[in-house]
């Protein structure tokens, strides 16, 4: 009763303020609505448990940054309003806020918006997914094939090798079940500018002393921080620890999400 009561009362304040969607982070519940309302993963998400008021404000704000981002991204939005509804709190945020998190356009001079997006989005998926039951960490980068190719080697065979754009473009979600099936192999991915995975299980050429990087990230992430400083390339890092996707650019950690804030209509 308290679920429903809170869906339809989040829903009524969508519709009220013209939003263009309402995120729900409750159990699926039966409803009618005239905005597309977004189901989380977590489901119901007993944030105040052990938590004080503040750290559950903090927390609910976090959930429902990432969701707008990963909603923003999917339906390639970059402005309005979305409504956030959690078991006992109704929040109202703003898809300008979130793609102002992103930045996407300060990376066009080494990776077009499309592909970008494209990208974000397949490592959310990954790390929300993971693969046959476990949880999978991986890494994208992405830019001048040829340049990363050159400071780069080949760990095993390259599943990639040889075939047309048109099964690996990253733009064509037809072809992302094969990237989530070798997302399990050792190494990193390498993708085009135009989108195209040139390689999977690939080892950077770097050196990784010359990051400095928080404790407890791993040698995936020094390797991505490393090349993204070497050379101008982007780097997305999918942790099997937690799936947490993280984008570097010049060494630097731009933009951190937790993967399992997924929705689905």
């Amino acid at each position: 009763m308290k679920t429903e009561l809170m869906l339809r009362k989040g829903i009524e304040l969508a519709e009220a303020i013209h939003a263009v969607g309402v995120i729900a982070f409750l159990p699926r519940t039966p409803y009618s609505a005239t905005v597309e309302v977004f189901w989380a993963d977590e489901g119901y998400l007993d944030i105040w448990k052990d938590l004080t008021m503040h750290q559950a404000l903090e927390s609910v704000q976090q959930h429902i940054r990432d969701a707008a981002i990963q909603v923003s991204l999917e339906k390639d939005l970059s402005e309005g309003t979305l409504v956030g509804v959690f078991p006992h709190a109704i929040l109202v945020y703003s898809i300008e806020d979130a793609a102002g998190m992103i930045d996407l356009e300060s990376f066009g001079q080494i990776v077009p918006m499309p592909v970008m997006k494209a990208a974000l989005t397949l490592a959310m998926e990954i790390g929300a997914e993971g693969r046959e039951g476990r949880a999978v960490g991986t890494a994208f980068i992405i830019g001048d094939g040829d340049l990363i190719l050159a400071n780069s080697h080949q760990l095993i065979l390259n599943p990639y090798w040889g075939h047309p754009r048109e099964i690996t473009s990253i733009l064509n979600r037809e072809n992302w079940e094969s990237v989530k099936e070798f997302a399990q192999l050792d190494g990193i991915f390498v993708i085009d500018r135009d989108g195209s995975v040139l390689a999977a299980g690939r080892y950077m050429d770097v050196d990784l002393r010359s990051v400095t990087l928080p404790g407890g990230l791993g040698g995936r992430h020094r390797a991505v921080a490393a090349i993204t400083k070497l050379i101008p390339v982007a780097g997305i890092i999918i942790s099997e620890s937690g799936g947490i996707v993280r984008l570097y650019r010049d060494g630097v950690c731009r933009l951190t999400l937790r993967s399992d804030v997924s929705m689905h209509p």
